[in-house]
């Protein structure tokens, strides 16, 4: 009971971060207009018009997917893909080992780690609302009635699982790149290999079936696929067999960015100059 209280304790004082990102990203209203149509809307047009034509010269049906099936999964991946965005995480924490600021933040009485975590999770919340509208025209286009409440409600829970642990594993895996800012001067770089890395890896670009034999297996088992393009599909064909593949994977690449986290976050403190960077 002592330690349920504690974690609500906890989860409380963990508030004031997740609202100050959430009004982060609101009152930047032009950066997130310019986001939603430069990094969502516009690709997904331009994905609709190349598949389109596509799917008119060649069967109904290409390596599984139907153009239904295309579009939903261009409009959840892109949709994840700015919902799963470590950028801002790898910039402020790149800025706070060069500019010397992290003592201001590890002399907090929580840790560092939490207060990245939760401030994360508040900039998502917009893109949170936007994946609910893809879900929702979804859910009135295609959701079969005849299945009845019980597997709806177990399908909403499966979401929500896949949403979460999607959002904790971009977290850590972002995190992991972001602490190489103790060594790397330049944080573009590590910028740069993240952008790069969803896109390519995290299947924003092309899902994973369509790539040759020979690289299928890296496409198919990589972090990215479980943070992106993995739950993409499963939002679209609600296959179990996936669930259980983004679970195990999922978690798997999780406890393992934890790991590294811990033992880098312990080497790279003792190499750090708070004293101005």
């Amino acid at each position: 009971m002592h330690d349920l209280k504690n974690f609500h304790n906890y989860l409380l004082a963990m508030i004031p971060f997740s609202k100050n990102g959430m009004l982060t990203i609101i009152n930047d209203r032009s950066m997130f207009f310019t986001d939603f149509v430069m990094g969502t809307l516009s690709p997904f047009i331009i994905q609709y018009l190349l598949w389109s034509n596509i799917f008119s010269q060649q069967s109904e049906s290409i390596n599984g997917f139907t153009l239904n099936d295309m579009m939903y999964y261009y409009g959840f991946a892109l949709v994840i893909s700015r919902l799963n965005n470590g950028y801002d995480l790898i910039q402020t924490f790149s800025r706070h080992v060069q500019n010397g600021e992290l003592e201001v933040y590890i002399t907090k009485p929580y840790g560092y780690l939490s207060q990245r975590l939760f401030t994360f999770f508040g900039e998502s919340i917009l893109y949170l609302l936007l994946l609910f509208i893809v879900f929702l025209i979804k859910f009135i286009t295609d959701y079969p009635v005849e299945k009845g409440l019980s597997v709806f409600i177990i399908s909403v829970l499966m979401i929500i699982s896949v949403i979460v642990l999607s959002q904790l594993l971009c977290f850590f895996l972002s995190f992991s790149i972001a602490i190489m800012s103790f060594w790397v001067i330049e944080y573009n770089i590590l910028l740069s290999f993240i952008i790069l890395s969803s896109s390519l890896f995290g299947g924003v670009l092309l899902p994973p079936s369509f790539w040759p034999d020979w690289i299928l297996p890296l496409m198919k088992y990589n972090p990215f696929r479980f943070i992106i393009s993995a739950p993409a599909e499963f939002f679209v064909k609600m296959n179990y067999s996936l669930f259980k593949d983004i679970i195990i994977g999922g978690t798997c690449y999780l406890l393992f960015f934890y790991a590294f986290i811990h033992s880098m976050w312990k080497k790279g403190i003792k190499n750090y100059n708070g004293a101005g960077g």
